[in-house]
């Protein structure tokens, strides 16, 4: 029986969501403890000149802390990685995790945890797409408060591969600064190094 990936919606053999969304998904709760961490350096309200401290006989208020990081950071992050670890747990006949600990503590773990379950999680748990979806729009609101854009990656082409029945996967393949292979997000198929300057040359389009 046929099905589709829960967060590309491209068709599947089997499970609720594909090699390429299962990759990103495990890359993300490795980057998230680390972005929750970054966060705490915009808790401190902003320095006032020393100027602006010279009262009239009334207090001045403080200047305000970003919300957006106060619910990331107290709330936001580890409770939405547990409640999904409690999810997938209960899916599996398991019990409830313990949580304990630090806010820090606990979102490592739960990244952690969830990171370890990704293969179940791609082949059997029916809600994984919206699990990818909602760790990917949390981690883009994150990074939208530290001012850092993702690298994107340069289009260099489509994938080549040739599956048992003769079709060929065309996924695109985007190269990011630093790597020195490519995997396909779809097929897994590797591409080294070598392999990049000429894989133009091999485009389905061209070929015909």
């Amino acid at each position: 029986m046929s099905a589709e990936c829960g967060l590309c919606e491209r068709q599947l053999e089997h499970g609720f969501l594909c090699p390429g969304d299962t990759l990103a998904l495990g890359e993300r709760l490795e980057r998230i403890p680390k972005l929750y961490e970054a966060l705490g350096a915009f808790l401190a309200p902003g320095a006032r000149p020393v100027s602006d401290r010279v009262s009239s006989g009334h207090a001045t208020p403080p200047l305000p802390v970003n919300e957006a990081v106060l619910d990331l950071r107290y709330g936001g992050i580890a409770l939405v990685l547990e409640s999904w670890r409690s999810d997938v747990q209960r899916s599996r006949g398991w019990g409830e995790p313990a949580i304990e600990g630090s806010v820090e503590r606990r979102v490592l773990a739960a990244s952690r945890w969830l990171g370890m379950s990704l293969e179940w999680i791609a082949a059997s748990y029916p809600a994984a797409g919206d699990l990818a979806r909602e760790v990917r729009e949390m981690e883009g609101a994150a990074l939208s408060i530290l001012g850092v854009l993702p690298d994107r990656g340069r289009r260099i082409g489509q994938c080549v591969a040739v599956d048992p029945s003769g079709v060929i996967c065309g996924a695109v393949l985007r190269h990011y600064t630093g790597q020195t292979r490519i995997v396909c997000p779809w097929c897994t198929c590797v591409y080294e190094s070598r392999d990049f300057a000429n894989l133009h040359l091999l485009q389905p389009d061209e070929a015909a």
